[in-house]
């Protein structure tokens, strides 16, 4: 692993963690600005997710917010042990969403402190969705298998021209042994017909 990876995954991951951590302990905190994600999640995730999963879903904002918290946390995990920091990266952005809500500048009374509050909690989520998207040095899936397509189709078409050629070869080659069949037919029927003629003259 590259160690400035892992150390920059690591801090940012502190960040998560510490956040999930104040979510647990005090999740009124957040209440006022999660209940309106809350009203429209709820009845999203039970409307949607399998009967015997959306049974799961908590109803109040308090129990949501902690559940964000313990993502907020196994993202973090994730990202600073280097054991899932793909997953860790899509679990700490989504646990950010209470917190950009709560962070909106429009309706605080220091507008500017509260714009570089909500622009540094959206620089982190996208810094966790980076992450995400992190394949470690190596290509991703879709780039190999994209990169395999590309390598078959240059390998098939060589084959097909090679085919094609080859193909002209052997009939150039067929051509030329009729050719020469033809010539030799014709010699033999001329000394043939030359040695009639002799010997009816």
């Amino acid at each position: 692993m590259n160690l400035l990876r892992g150390a920059g995954r690591a801090m940012m991951a502190t960040y998560f963690i510490a956040n999930g951590v104040k979510a647990l302990r005090d999740p009124d905190a957040l209440v006022p600005a999660t209940e309106p994600i809350a009203q429209r999640f709820v009845p999203f995730a039970q409307k949607t997710l399998p009967e015997a999963v959306s049974a799961y879903v908590p109803e109040d904002t308090r129990s949501l917010v902690r559940l964000g918290g313990v993502a907020s946390i196994a993202g973090g995990l994730g990202m600073a042990t280097g054991i899932a920091p793909r997953g860790g990266g899509v679990l700490a952005a989504a646990s950010m969403l209470p917190h950009l809500v709560a962070a909106d500048p429009r309706q605080a009374s220091d507008r500017r402190g509260a714009m570089t509050d909500f622009f540094g909690k959206l620089a982190i989520a996208g810094a966790a969705l980076v992450v995400s998207q992190d394949t470690r040095g190596r290509p991703s899936l879709l780039w190999r298998a994209g990169d395999s397509a590309a390598r078959l189709g240059r390998t098939t078409t060589r084959a097909v021209d090679g085919a094609q050629a080859d193909a002209v070869a052997l009939s150039r080659r067929a051509r030329k042994n009729l050719d020469k069949a033809a010539r030799q037919a014709q010699r033999r029927f001329d000394a043939v017909a030359e040695d009639v003629k002799g010997v009816l003259q």
